[in-house]
């Protein structure tokens, strides 16, 4: 058995923004036993690793799209 964990970014009218490759786990698990079907500790702790990173990275990518020109005078900044 194989789970796959998968993360996309959806702005608010439910239109997906960014595509791509965004698996963030593959749990494979070689008999389906219901002894087996859980996420370890580790495997919890590294997925709630890399759901954070990519959320904190998607967030800082919007934010800084949207921070193009200063708000007093006009001037395009750099990132």
């Amino acid at each position: 058995m194989r789970l796959i964990i998968e993360a996309r970014l959806v702005d608010g009218d439910g239109d997906t923004v960014e595509e791509g490759d965004g698996i963030l786990a593959v749990v494979e698990r070689p008999d389906c036993s219901l002894v087996e079907l859980r996420l370890t500790l580790a495997e919890g702790r590294s997925l709630l690793a890399k759901v954070q990173a990519e959320l904190i990275s998607k967030q800082v990518q919007w934010w800084l799209s949207g921070e193009t020109h200063c708000r007093s005078c006009g001037a395009a900044l750099s990132h």
